[in-house]
């Protein structure tokens, strides 16, 4: 790869390819008739690599992984894109698989838990200690 205009250019030819040609799914409407859907696959890092090695031959690895400084700006720009398509898509209800979504982009939900210990019987002490003597043999 020369420049970073090239894998730019790479990426564009990808989402052309990947905007025209989209998947077709079969759904039934609510009075049973089959119709075929046309839906637009995601943008993803996985197919970006297996579509320009496909194309030119290459690995384009070291590239997104930022090992070439001055391709760092195009791959954020690139990296952002292929997020947003992923994350808005499944907002919107176009990819239906936002937990895979989430984990691809390393979103994640935190929740956090309290346990408060509450007496079951009140007036018992369930603390038992060993109030027994020593008991010498």
């Amino acid at each position: 790869m020369n420049n970073p205009k090239e894998l730019m250019d790479l990426w564009e030819q990808y989402k052309y390819v990947i905007d025209s040609n989209p998947d077709r799914i079969e759904q039934a409407t609510p009075k049973g008739d089959i119709v075929e859907l046309r839906v637009r696959k995601p943008y993803l890092k996985q197919g970006f690599h297996a579509f320009v090695f496909k194309l030119k031959g290459y690995s384009i690895k070291d590239y997104l992984d930022n090992k070439y400084e001055e391709f760092s700006d195009v791959v954020t720009c690139i990296r952002n894109e292929w997020e947003d398509d992923q994350i808005s898509g499944s907002l919107t209800g176009r990819y239906k698989a936002p937990n895979l979504v989430a984990r691809l982009n390393g979103l994640k939900e935190q929740t956090e838990n309290t346990n408060i210990e509450k007496p079951i019987f009140k007036g018992i002490d369930l603390n038992v200690e060993d109030k027994s003597e020593n008991i010498e043999q």
